[in-house]
Order: C-alpha cells, then sequence, then structure tokens
C-alpha cells in the first residue's frame, strides 16, 4: 500500500496535490501562530519522524522536564495511542502530521527534531528550532552530500535551523555540506550518548530485566543499515544470504569467555524489518524496541555494515567488527559514503572466515586501544552533561 502511495504521489497529478496540501498546512500554521500565539513554555519533540520515543529528542525531552517540570512537553507520534502506553506521563502525545500537530509546532516556543521538516513548514523567527540528526558520525553520505539524490529534492534546515548538535570534528563538517548549514553548532556532544558515557550498571540490569535477559548472559548486537530497495519500498530486509554463520560466533564467543551469549538483531529505522532470521531461542529480534542506546548500553559486542551506532558505541570502549561483503555493490546501489574505510581504525571482515579470525584476536587491550583510535579518528568531543547543556542553551534564548 505504501508503495502504491508512493507511486501515485511521485506523478505529476500527485505532486501537484500535494503542493496544494501544502501550501494549506502553511497557511492553516501561520493562522494559528498569529491568533493563538506562541506558548514560551512548550516545545515539541519528534524522533525518527514519528516512529519512536527514542534518540537525542528523547534525552533532551527528560531533561527539559527534570530541570523545569513546569514546561509543557508535546511528542509528535504516528500511533499516539500505542506511544502514550510507554511515555511519561507529563507527556502529551499528537499524531504526527494531523491538524493538532500542526498547531502544537505552530505555537510552541521550541522545536526538537532528529529528522528534517517538511517544505511546506511555517516557523515563526521568535521560535526556536534544534535539529539533533540521528546520524552524526556515519559511515553513508546524507541529504545534499549524497550522490543519489535527485536535483529536484530541498532540504529546508539552512533557512529555518537555529541550533544543531554535535560530539565531534567529524559531525561539524558534514553538517555544513549535508545540510548546507551555516549555523551555530552546540558541541557538547550527543545527548542519546549521556547515558552511555554515565554507564550506569543499575540501569543497565533494568533494562536487561525488562528484556528478560540474565546479568550473566553476554549480548552480540547485530545492527545492519538500510538497502535502498528494502527502504523504498518499506518491506523486510533480508539477512539470510548476508555470509555470516551466527551459530559458529556464539560457539566461538562462548569458548573464549566461558558464558553464555545471545544475538540481538536490529533493523534501520526506514525498512519495515529483518528476515530470515534462525528460529534459535539464542536469536532475538530487537527491531521494536523503542531505543538504540538502550541496546548499546546492554550489548557486550557490536557487529555492523554501515550503521552510524558504530560512533556511539566506542564510547563503551567494548568490541566493535564492521562486516563489509558487498562494499562495491553498495557504494554502487546504495549509498557513497565519507571515507575510505581501509584507512579508518576499524577492524573490517569481508567474509567470515576474517570475521572468525577478528574474534580469535581480540583482548580487552586491543579493544580499547581500538575504541579510542575510534573516538580520535572522528575527533569526539562527548561531555556526558549534552542533554543538560542543550536545555541550558534553550533557557538562554529564552
Amino acid at each position: 500500500m505504501k508503495y502504491k502511495i508512493q507511486r501515485i504521489t511521485n506523478s505529476k497529478l500527485g505532486r501537484h496535490i500535494l503542493n496544494a496540501i501544502g501550501v494549506f498546512k502553511k497557511l492553516y500554521m501561520f493562522l494559528c501562530n498569529k491568533i493563538i500565539g506562541i506558548n514560551d513554555r512548550k516545545a515539541v519533540f519528534i524522533s525518527f519522524s514519528g516512529k519512536s520515543y527514542s534518540d537525542n529528542p528523547k534525552a533532551i525531552s527528560e531533561k527539559l522536564h527534570e530541570m523545569y517540570p513546569y514546561f509543557d512537553i508535546v511528542w509528535l507520534f504516528n500511533s499516539p495511542e500505542e506511544k502514550s502506553k510507554i511515555v511519561p506521563d507529563y507527556v502529551k502525545c499528537v499524531k504526527r502530521n494531523s491538524l493538532a500537530a500542526l498547531k502544537e509546532l505552530a505555537t510552541s516556543k521550541f522545536w526538537v527534531d532528529n529528522f528534517c521538516k517538511p517544505l511546506y513548514i511555517y516557523k515563526n523567527k521568535d521560535q526556536f528550532y534544534i535539529q539533533t540528526w540521528h546520524g552524526e558520525r556515519g559511515f553513508k553520505k546524507s541529504l545534499y552530500d549524497s550522490s543519489f539524490i535527485s536535483k529536484e529534492t530541498r532540504y529546508i534546515e539552512s533557512k529555518i535551523c537555529d541550533l544543531m548538535l554535535s560530539g565531534s570534528d567529524f559531525g561539524d563538517k558534514v553538517y555544513r555540506t549535508a545540510f548546507h548549514y551555516k549555523g551555530e553548532i552546540l558541541k557538547s556532544g550527543c545527548p542519546r550518548n549521556d547515558l552511555l558515557i554515565a554507564n550506569n550498571e543499575e540501569k543497565a540490569k533494568g533494562i536487561r530485566k525488562k528484556m528478560k535477559i540474565s546479568e550473566k548472559t553476554k549480548i552480540v548486537l547485530f545492527a545492519p543499515t538500510l538497502r535502498r530497495e528494502a527502504a523504498t519500498l518499506f518491506k523486510y530486509q533480508s539477512i539470510s544470504g548476508i555470509g555470516i554463520d551466527w551459530n559458529e560466533i556464539l560457539k566461538k564467543l562462548e569458548e573464549k569467555t566461558n558464558t553464555d551469549w545471545v544475538c540481538f538483531f536490529r533493523a534501520h529505522s526506514s525498512v519495515k524489518g529483518l528476515s530470515g532470521m534462525s528460529e534459535d531461542q539464542r536469536y532475538l529480534n530487537v527491531t521494536s524496541y523503542e531505543d538504540m542506546a538502550d541496546l548499546l548500553l546492554i550489548s557486550n559486542m557490536l557487529i555492523t555494515d554501515y550503521s552510524s551506532s558504530v560512533g556511539d558505541f566506542a564510547l563503551l570502549h567494548r568490541p566493535i567488527i564492521i562486516f563489509q561483503n558487498d562494499r562495491k555493490e553498495f557504494i554502487k546501489n546504495d549509498r557513497n559514503l565519507y571515507f575510505d574505510i581501509n584507512k579508518s581504525p576499524y577492524l573490517v571482515a569481508k567474509n567470515q572466515e576474517e570475521l572468525m579470525s577478528i574474534i580469535e584476536k581480540l583482548s580487552d587491550d586491543l579493544v580499547f586501544k581500538n575504541c579510542e583510535d575510534i573516538l580520535d579518528f572522528y575527533g569526539t568531543k562527548e561531555s556526558g552533561k549534552a542533554a543538560e547543556d542543550v536545555v541550558k542553551y534553550m533557557f538562554s534564548k529564552k
């Protein structure tokens, strides 16, 4: 259904209809803004286009309430009824893209988002838009940097964004080129990473308990990035033919550590999910888990192909392995990359044999140095209090 709708909207008639709807939405926001006015004590948050209560927006939202509990906090969700059951009581949940959501945006002092705003959006000069992004230390070129971008594609952030958040020199450069952004950057870290820097043992135990994972069991997290076809059609992305023998990996890890291991599988937010997984009880599909930061906190090892989660996971100084058996095809068909991975500090495997060899050689000293090299590679600047710094910045503007 989503693919059929996309085909219609990509047609000439579909584009005219969307433009007309966009004009109406912008006018509606303008009228709400002028007639109702701006509430200086309200902030509107959205993460991954309304899919989840997560990421940098979540960290800022919770810190904002902690520091200023009288503040009105609104979240826009695709399924507000469902999310209302998991968010804190003080959060107001509103249907994304509804007239109610447009009204909330039009009358709010602050906007916090980790994706791009639609072109029709209306923003008053007295409103403040904080763009947190979601892949600040990624492999994949984004937005205007991508060679796959259409000539007709435009992003509005460079015109309406008031602040971007960064945790690295690398992130600063990406914002300038990917968004064509020339405004202010607050380099205090990514708020979601405050959780990883704190590395609170009790917090980790609570997450494990909720997921029914024993404290003694170790976790290897596999988080592949999207493939263009699966994302465009919003379908399940198969992992059955990627060339990894998970039984062999778990066996090797258990032999090395003399303890039980399980494998978490996590799909990218832009695809429907993952398919082709074994029904072995040691393999858990955690795609539906709300916040990736929680999963990183409790994982003992991360294996991925092109996911920006590696830049965050390095903060924990735990093993990171990049598995790329399709790099040429990925660059040709999916995304071009920001840097030559062969010249980076990452431990890279192209097949099962190389993957097993890396696991065999892992040691505490090697892992610590590798993570330090990764953090240095990006010019990482994580304070551990990024969310607090954002809230303080918000109130300096208020």
